[in-house]
Parts: structure tokens; sequence; C-alpha cells
């Protein structure tokens, strides 16, 4: 059999470079332009033959190489020497904001480049002869003399400095690429001026208020990602919790960490999340405009046409404390009902008027003049709904302030030309719920 690989000889090729960069006492960065092939071929190597199924008399499991480099130091606790190697280990586990094995995998190479560690899972994989059951033989980690040759080239490195950015992990699933992020302070606040939309567990900035703190500060976009508030790492499993993550820093300077969207210096736009602006449907372009404005507002002429739903705005109704369906089906039933006793509560209109569902909410303006007349964000609609003997009629629940701090709901009520048209109106407030922008 061979020994050689063209992966054995690509890996040699980076580590030559980075030693001619130590001489002159230059510590290896992220930004070094051979710190990408290297990464990159290392996770190659790692993953070369890996045989993912293991199959047991008792067990059966899927195995990645982050979950290999874990078990077997494990159950290698006796080796002192490798207590440097288990410290990082034990540190990835902690590290509950990195999205899934691949991105705990990367951080945990990255450490150990950090600690002068990278050998030793290799060294002990070899000296517990425990690699059949990961790789196949004709890998480089499933061959005796590969294998060899691989761990001398990590010794090696483990006498280069490295000084590798940690915290900026959040896209470690998705790309070894390494976006800007910047950690801002602002004054003690209610409300930061921004919404944000969920997607692929991330949350993306949507909207930015002009007058807001945010927009003050002048380093927050539409586009960026807010990674951290009040250093709680934000996610999915954030929703609807903002408000209560920043009144848990009441009076005090409000903490966030921001992934850009772009670069500052270039321009340029950062690949993944560029695909998260297209999942939640925000032009690229107008994301990019920002940073060319040099973090000047642009002004939206006053005289813009408006494009929306012919519809008629029947009526508004003070619905109380509950902004659920079935007051928006109460609200429906109140409005045909013409007895006195309940008319003090709806407030009639009959206005013919164009109604938008865009992105971040809906608004409606004045059929005839073009005015606007109100603008409801989806994060302060709590529900939408009609009844059957009125499928033309809808309505939805809003409030003044987000629905999970609501006290006190408005129901809105139309007619649309149409019983299609109606249901396709309410089906397109239903897909914004999905893609809920919550204020912070």
């Amino acid at each position: 059999m061979s020994v050689s690989d063209p992966l054995i000889k690509d890996i040699k090729g980076c580590v030559q470079q980075f030693i001619n960069l130590s001489t002159v006492h230059t510590p290896i960065s992220d930004n070094n332009v051979y710190f990408l092939a290297f990464a990159q071929t290392i996770e190659k190597i790692f993953n070369q033959g890996l045989i993912p199924q293991q199959n047991t008399k008792y067990l059966d499991r899927i195995v990645n190489a982050y979950v290999w480099m874990i078990d077997i130091v494990d159950n290698n606790q006796v080796h002192p020497a490798f207590y440097t190697y288990k410290n990082c280990c034990d540190q990835v586990k902690d590290k509950y904001h990195l999205n899934g094995n691949c991105a705990k995998f990367r951080w945990l190479i990255k450490h150990c480049l950090m600690k002068k560690c990278l050998h030793m899972p290799i060294q002990i994989l070899k000296n517990s002869k425990c690699s059949e059951p990961f790789y196949i033989p004709s890998s480089i980690l499933g061959d005796d003399i590969l294998s060899e040759i691989f761990l001398s080239v990590l010794l090696q490195v483990s006498k280069i400095n490295f000084d590798l950015d940690l915290k900026n992990a959040s896209f470690l699933d998705v790309s070894w690429f390494l976006p800007e992020m910047i950690d801002l302070e602002l004054v003690p606040c209610k409300s930061l001026g921004i919404a944000v939309s969920f997607t692929s567990n991330r949350a993306v900035i949507v909207n930015v208020e002009p007058n807001g703190v945010a927009a003050e500060d002048g380093n927050v976009k539409r586009g960026d990602i807010l990674d951290e508030l009040n250093n709680v790492h934000i996610n999915n499993t954030s929703k609807g919790r903002l408000n209560m993550i920043m009144r848990s820093n009441k009076l005090r300077p409000v903490k966030i960490r921001l992934i850009k969207a772009c670069y500052k210096e270039s321009g340029q736009l950062y690949g993944p999340i560029q695909n998260l602006l297209r999942d939640l449907k925000i032009d690229v372009e107008d994301v990019k405009k920002q940073y060319k404005e040099f973090g000047h507002c642009t002004v939206i002429p006053q005289n813009k046409a408006f494009y929306g739903y012919h519809v008629k705005y029947l009526a508004n109704i003070d619905v109380g404390s509950l902004g659920n369906v079935k007051q928006v089906q109460k609200a429906l039933k109140l409005l045909m009902d013409n007895r006195s006793s309940v008319e003090w509560c709806v407030k009639r209109l009959d206005q013919p008027v164009l109604l938008e569902i865009g992105e971040v909410g809906l608004k409606f303006c004045d059929k005839e003049s073009n005015n606007l007349i109100l603008e409801h964000a989806y994060m302060k609609i709590s529900s939408c709904g009609s009844i059957p003997f009125l499928p033309k009629v809808f309505g939805y629940c809003v409030s003044d302030v987000p629905c999970d701090v609501a006290k006190n709901f408005i129901c809105h009520i139309f007619e649309a030309l149409t019983y299609e048209e109606a249901d396709l109106i309410l089906h397109s407030i239903g897909q914004g719920f999905h893609r809920t922008h919550y204020a912070v």
C-alpha cells in the first residue's frame, strides 16, 4: 500500500508556512491566509474513511469526528498527560450556543490548537489501538503508517503559537470563515428600537427604528444577527423572552453582541447571512446599501406609491385584555349585531382602503388620498380569523405594545372583494406569524 496521501501533502505545506511565520514571532490567527486551508484539510482528514454507523450487541448509534474525540478521552482518563486535552473537551461540552456537532468539532480543533494538544486524540487512538471501529483501513487515521505520519505533523503543530477567536463561533456550523463580530454597550433603556425575526436558529435584525437607542449608536444595521443580549445567547428558544431579558438588566447598560451582515472595510456580504436574508425575503442590496452610505439612513420619499388589497375597513372594536381568535370571532358577531346595547364598543368606519401585507407587518391607507391610516407590526398582532357565515369579512387583534406584555387589544375588521381574497389575506398574515419579528 502507498504511504502517501494528497491530504498529508497539503497539511505539510500549510504547517511549513506556519513555521516560516513563527520565525518572526507572529502567532497564527483566523485571518492568516493559510489557516483556512489548514483547518479544512484537518477536517477532511478526520472525516476521511470515518465509519458513521456503530453497531454493537447493546448499542446502535451514529458517530462523527466530534463524538469519538469526546468519547475517547472519557474512556482514557487514566492518562495524566492528556489532562489538557480533556479540559478542552470539557469546555466544548459547555458551549451550548454551538449549533450541532460540526460546530463543536471545529471549535474543539481551534481550542486544541491554542492549547497545543491537537496531537493528543490521535495519540490516544494509536496507543489504545481502537481506530478500527471508527475508520476504514485505507484512510489516513485507519492506516498505521499514515496515521503515524499525521501524528508527527501534529506534533510539529504543537510547537506553533495560535491566536484564534473562540468567541466568534455562531456560524462555525456552516463555515470556517468568520464574520465580523462586535460587542456594544448601550445606554440603559426599556427598548433598543429594533425588531428581529428568527430563522435557522438565529435572530436577524429586520428593522431599526430611526430614533431608537440602537440607531443612535450607529453600529446596528438591518441584516445583522443579534447573537447575545445582556450575556444571554439568542436563538429560537429566546422567542417571546427578549423583553424579559431586557428587563433583567434594568437601570444598567444594555450589552449586545452582533454578527455583522457585511465586512466593514470591503462592504462584502457574509455568505451564510446572505442565505438567511433570502429566507426572510429581505432585499440583499438594501442591506449592502447601508454600508455604502456610511451609516446614513436612506430617506423614503413621502409620495411613495402604495400597493395592496382593495378592501373596506368596516370597524374597530375594543375587545379588552384578551386578543385570541375567539375575540376576533366575537368582534365580527358584534359588528353584525344592531342592538343598541353593544354599539358603545363598535366604531364603524366603512372606509375603502388599500391593505398591504409586508415582511415586518401590515398597514393600510386611504384608497383615494393614499395617506397612511394605521401600521401594525406582526409582533403586536395576537390573532386573526373569520367566521363561516361571513366569508368575505375578516379581522385581526392588535395592541400598542408587543403581545407578551399587552393588556388591551383592538380588533380591526375588514371586508374583502371575494371569499378567495379574504382567505388569501388571512393566509398571508398567518405566514407573517411564522416569521414573527420580536421587538427589543
